[in-house]
């Protein structure tokens, strides 16, 4: 049977992504199409490339990110925890992490074929979570934010985040070296609440 649905193969791959059914060298088209039972002409039918295709899963990991942070903010997390969240997003889903953040994508030809419609709303999302923590300036303090802590989750997942003497686990001081991270970059305040949506707004659409 045919993929009808565009949306249903992204969603296939994340979640073995998530759950370690695929890992990193499994993201070629041949693999992923065998994966899905397809041939590698679902991927360029429907998404044009494997590029295509895999900046939409690198979506999705965005999204399913800015979600969590998102729930724990409403739930009243403080910055430092929200730090630690995502560190250990990174350490629980490792090869969805290094297709989201360290993968090398064209960008340059997926923006002219418009297959990065939602990167700016998903950045913007991270601004204003930031500002809603106190930033004075949230889209330089995200930058500086997301390069800390993809730095430290790297160091982490290379076995390599305790470069000192102290004999503790690689994430007990990444997820130290996070929460310093949040008291450097941002005031030690509580979250301001999310501005109400308006009426009818569902969020961002997703890309064909």
């Amino acid at each position: 049977m045919g993929v009808t649905d565009a949306d249903e193969p992204v969603e296939r791959v994340f979640q073995a992504l998530c759950e370690g059914r695929l890992a990193r060298d499994d993201l070629t088209a041949r693999k992923i199409a065998a994966f899905l039972g397809q041939t590698t002409m679902v991927l360029y039918h429907h998404f044009g490339s494997l590029d295509g295709f895999l900046i939409r899963v690198d979506g999705a990991g965005w999204r399913r990110l800015a979600g969590l942070l998102e729930a724990r903010a409403r739930a009243g997390a403080d910055a430092r925890a929200l730090a630690v969240a995502y560190v250990e997003f990174a350490l629980r889903h490792p090869d969805l992490y290094w297709l989201m953040a360290e993968r090398r994508f064209d960008r340059a030809r997926l923006r002219e074929e418009g297959r990065l419609r939602l990167a700016r709303p998903l950045w913007s999302g991270f601004v204003e979570l930031l500002r809603r923590y106190g930033s004075a300036r949230p889209a330089e303090d995200t930058h500086v934010l997301f390069a800390g802590l993809h730095g430290i989750a790297m160091l982490a997942l290379s076995g390599r985040a305790n470069l000192g003497e102290a004999p503790a686990p690689d994430e007990e001081v990444a997820f130290a070296a996070a929460r310093r991270l949040a008291d450097l970059v941002l005031p030690a305040r509580p979250p301001e609440p999310p501005a109400p949506q308006p009426i009818g707004d569902r969020g961002p659409r997703r890309s064909a």
